[in-house]
């Protein structure tokens, strides 16, 4: 660090208005918050400024749903029989063209079979069937099967682009290579069967309203019906059909951030119509907003230097301030309201809020940083134990990290958001920081290093700055007794009337570069790498598998002597390669362990009786959530213990 001297305004200027601008793009792609902030940002702005219309007039859904399976002999796959009927049905009606969003990965009734693959190829006008491959969620037996069975036959790729911050779909999947050969998406190869251009490019979704909050963009009524509608509500259409069920295919929109999920979550088969009606009608958004970005924080960098450099008095200063992020934040909602362009504003206004505070730093405060920043603002992001080794020697305060073994801890805190908004702001933090002090006490006697606070979240680092041998060990025995904490203190606030949910942890263990990160005036100890980006995934998924903590296989094997019990092979955002993951099984009697492992290796062995097996093992133990998932899976057709969270 620089401990006299200063810059002339015009360098500092220069300095920062990089500095900002990077930093703020970089938080913007790298942080999870800031990221879920600013997609949030752009769901508030579609929600309260997309105008409601008429419903499409070129686009009918024909739905599968519980009215329409209890007539049939079996839920799934669905009646190829009756697929060939309503073909057929559609074929007289003289449809426009026709997608189905329902794959075809395994035999039915040989009958049905052929009397389906009949219908497909006499019908007369465009049809397109879904498909999936072997990179998303079939095994080698469906791929074969769906490649022999559809051969002839239009498909696209059914699949969902997820947001791994929240979940949400905002982003359209356009299609991928297969062996070599592009396949664009079901609503893609359908567009352009109908004549719309090739597109190989993700793009922002644009969810059209209805006529009214309850009435939906497309006209919809269930498949069973086709044959009584009027002629003339079919006749030159196109009729998309898929599922509209309960807890099938259903996906978090935009508008769930807003009107909640009754609301903003929407069949598959709806969201494919949204991204044809785009593709049909040319409206296709870009999926980034670097451009836009860099522009904002080339102005709002510079601003923030003035104000900190012009500015009379703190009181002004913050005047001003609160004027320019209120400048961009109408220019946002301005913009969206003319254009229905959503401005970024979250990075551009982390930019100036950086480069305002940084300058004044700079200007007014430098020489009391040196001393006071170390000891007040650094001691927020690292433990005592790194504190003190910078007291003792400042010099390693200077940029840069090594290479280092770690394993990475987050924590989160189960519906904390719904939580937070029913209580006092004086309240909350008192129950926030109770919580987080009881876990950080944790951290600090398994010698591990609190990183860093993301709201309710907690990041812990074991194996460093000191090097450790045992560093997986530790983090798993932090992790189990965190569990413990936190259940305690859920048990006090219960007490009093308080509900708490329940604490997640991820743990994945792994090679990161730890040390110094940042600029002259604001830096951070911290661990960086997929370590860091695969523990946080791994502490969300606990939501799906109704787990506390989940372990990868790498932190187990490292972590030596330990009881564990296996979730499965997970492959989560980012990764091609399965993960093998684990839960602790330290509280649970051996009998149940032993029982579960035993209908978890029927399944590892992909064996079909181990449906069976976990329904026997429920009978028995019907509270065990991460079982009751595994039995669901089996139920809807899994057949093994891979996991794809990120497949439709």
């Amino acid at each position: 660090m620089r401990r006299s001297g200063s810059f002339p305004l015009i360098a500092l200027a220069a300095l920062l208005v990089f500095s900002v601008g990077l930093l703020s793009l970089v938080a913007a792609r790298n942080l999870p918050i800031v990221a879920v902030a600013e997609a949030w940002t752009g769901d508030w702005l579609h929600a309260l400024f997309e105008p409601f219309a008429p419903q499409n007039p070129d686009i009918v859904l024909l739905t599968v749903n519980e009215e329409t399976l209890a007539g049939l002999p079996f839920r799934s796959p669905i009646d190829r029989g009756l697929l060939a009927q309503l073909l057929d049905t559609l074929a007289e009606r003289q449809v426009r063209a026709v997608g189905l969003d329902i794959l075809f990965d395994q035999p039915t009734v040989e009958t049905a079979d052929a009397a389906f693959l009949e219908a497909a190829r006499r019908f007369p006008a465009p049809l397109v069937v879904s498909w999936t491959d072997r990179a998303t969620q079939l095994t080698e037996r469906q791929y074969a099967f769906e490649r022999r069975y559809l051969d002839g036959i239009k498909a696209g790729f059914a699949n969902m682009y997820s947001d791994p911050g929240d979940g949400t779909v905002r982003l359209a999947f356009p299609g991928r290579t297969e062996d070599g050969v592009w396949r664009g998406s079901l609503s893609g190869v359908l567009a352009e069967s109908l004549g719309a251009p090739s597109v190989k490019e993700p793009f922002a979704i644009h969810y059209r309203l209805g006529p009214d909050l309850d009435t939906p963009a497309f006209r919809a009524f269930p498949l069973q019906t086709a044959k009584l509608l009027p002629p003339d509500w079919l006749k030159n259409k196109i009729v998309l059909v898929g599922a509209d069920l309960p807890f099938e295919d259903r996906h978090r929109t935009p508008f769930a951030s807003v009107w909640g999920s009754q609301r903003g979550t929407l069949p598959g088969v709806q969201i494919q119509a949204q991204m044809l009606a785009q593709r049909l009608a040319g409206d296709l958004r870009p999926a980034g907003t670097l451009v836009l970005e860099i522009a904002l924080a080339a102005v709002l960098g510079p601003a923030a230097i003035g104000i900190a450099v012009l500015g009379s008095g703190l009181a002004v200063q913050l005047a001003a301030a609160a004027a320019t992020i209120l400048l961009l934040w109408a220019a946002a909602a301005f913009t969206y309201w003319q254009f229905s362009i959503a401005l970024p504003v979250i990075a551009p206004s982390l930019a100036f809020a950086i480069g305002l505070f940084a300058a004044v730093l700079y200007i007014g405060h430098r020489r009391r940083l040196e001393g006071q920043f170390v000891r007040e603002a650094f001691s927020r992001y690292v433990s005592p134990k790194v504190l003190r080794k910078l007291e003792a020697d400042p010099g390693q305060l200077v940029l840069g990290g090594v290479k280092r073994d770690v394993t990475v801890l987050f924590t989160d805190i189960e519906g904390f958001t719904s939580f937070a908004e029913g209580q006092e702001p004086a309240a909350l933090l008192e129950i926030l920081n109770r919580y987080l002090d009881r876990l950080c006490a944790e951290v600090q006697r398994c010698d591990g290093m609190v990183d860093k606070f993301i709201g309710d979240a907690v990041m812990a680092v074991f194996g460093a700055p000191e090097l450790q041998e045992d560093h997986a060990r530790k983090a798993v025995a932090c992790a189990c007794a965190m569990r413990d904490a936190a259940a305690a203190l859920q048990a006090e606030l219960a007490a009093q009337e308080i509900s708490l949910g329940r604490t997640r942890i991820g743990l994945h263990s792994g090679p990161a570069v730890v040390g110094n990160v940042g600029g002259e005036l604001r830096f951070d100890y911290t661990a960086i790498g997929d370590v860091v980006n695969t523990a946080s995934r791994l502490e969300g998924a606990n939501k799906y598998f109704g787990t506390d903590i989940c372990v990868s296989g790498a932190t187990v094997q490292l972590a030596g002597n330990g009881i564990f019990r296996p979730i499965g092979t997970l492959v989560v955002k980012g990764r091609q390669e399965g993960l093998p993951v684990f839960t602790p099984a330290d509280r649970m009697p051996d009998a149940q362990r032993l029982a579960y492992a035993a209908a978890f290796a029927v399944m590892a062995r992909a064996d079909h009786a181990a449906l069976a097996d976990f329904e026997s093992y429920l009978a028995a133990y019907p509270t065990d959530r991460l079982a009751r998932f595994h039995r669901d899976r089996l139920a809807g057709g899994e057949t093994s213990e891979l996991i794809i969270l990120e497949a439709k």
